[in-house]
């Protein structure tokens, strides 16, 4: 069993339509026990940009017209740091739930709005719920959860929905990746030429270039903590140990003094390198993070959340762990230190 549970981005499953070519508005009404008259943050992305609109409940019952956004999709929050996602399509859409399950709120209505709270009344929320009881379970209930939600993917695809779902699960499972093109195969062409589509499309092609072990990682340019460029390259003719980590990462956090002892312990053989996936405005943070850790090796990040290396990589929890042989070549791949020092240590690496 890990020692430590990776952060992985648990998102609230959902899915995104086109904008839908029509004057017919999308009108939300909503009811959640427990909200009484606090706001509700209707956030989404138009033109490139983060918009956000609040209304104010009464008795915990809302309304809003919702607005087209890039993709389709709409995020309601109620409480911080939980946003539960649902469709903009045109007609009457009705969302229900209770203040003390912000994650778990019903979204009816529509046809795509339907489908999402099917999946996560049949099996997402059933396996968040457990995830949250067993966080140190996380991956074999994953793995569970991934043979029920491949089966209601391959029973709807016509649903943008299903597009959707088999994207996270490119991003969380180890399916190979044949068998999801397979699915991806057996969507509508509908479904293929939406946005979800589309960047299922683009997973997929992640997946098939990912560094794992046996090829060679991608190179890269990344500002350091001075704002100077380094390369891959730099560290050619050494061992190299890529942490992906953040600041806002506990695991990532409590593993840094394991992390220390073996840069410390291999100091002539392997640089240690990590890369932050920190937003564009979390460059104090980061650099806080790394002082007060005394995380000392070289330190770089992009800034950015979306793409980057950090999507070229297929980094998607947190840390993971990538050691490169001299020439580059993932040898090891890990979201917790444990392998990668057994893996050190069978290289017969002498401090």
């Amino acid at each position: 069993m890990l020692q430590h549970l990776a952060c992985f981005c648990i998102l609230i499953l959902t899915a995104a339509p086109a904008i839908a070519q029509t004057a017919t508005s999308c009108q939300v009404t909503g009811f959640i026990k427990g909200l009484a008259n606090k706001p509700v943050v209707f956030r989404y992305e138009r033109n490139g940009q983060q918009q956000r609109d609040t209304v104010r409940a009464a008795g915990g019952r809302f309304s809003y017209t919702a607005r087209p956004s890039d993709d389709g999709t709409l995020a309601l929050q109620i409480v911080p740091s939980r946003f539960a996602k649902f469709w903009y399509e045109p007609g009457k859409v009705s969302i229900a739930g209770s203040l003390d399950q912000p994650g778990e709120l019903t979204v009816r209505g529509t046809p795509e709005n339907e489908v999402l709270t099917r999946y996560n009344q049949q099996i997402g929320w059933k396996f968040n719920r457990r995830i949250q009881a067993h966080p140190d379970s996380f991956q074999v209930l994953q793995h569970l959860a991934q043979r029920p939600t491949l089966a209601f993917i391959q029973a709807r695809p016509k649903a943008r929905t299903s597009a959707y779902l088999l994207t996270e699960q490119t991003k969380y499972d180890d399916q190979p990746e044949a068998e999801y093109t397979r699915l991806a195969g057996r969507l509508s062409p509908a479904v293929q030429a939406s946005a979800q589509g589309r960047a299922l499309s683009q997973r997929l092609v992640v997946l098939r270039n990912q560094p794992i072990v046996g090829r060679r990682a991608p190179a890269f340019s990344i500002p350091d903590t001075a704002g100077v460029q380094v390369t891959l390259s730099r560290f050619q003719g050494q061992y190299v140990l890529l942490d992906f980590w953040g600041h806002w990462c506990g695991p990532c956090i409590r593993s840094m003094p394991h992390l220390k002892q073996l840069q410390t312990q291999y100091a002539r053989q392997v640089a240690v390198v990590g890369i932050g996936m920190e937003h564009a405005n979390d460059k104090r943070l980061w650099l806080q993070a790394i002082r007060k850790h005394q995380a000392t090796w070289t330190q770089l990040s992009e800034f950015m959340t979306d793409g980057g290396v950090i999507a070229q990589y297929n980094i998607t929890a947190f840390p993971t762990y990538l050691l490169l042989d001299q020439q580059g070549v993932v040898i090891a791949r890990a979201n917790e230190l444990g392998p990668i020092e057994t893996k050190l240590k069978t290289l017969i690496l002498q401090p």
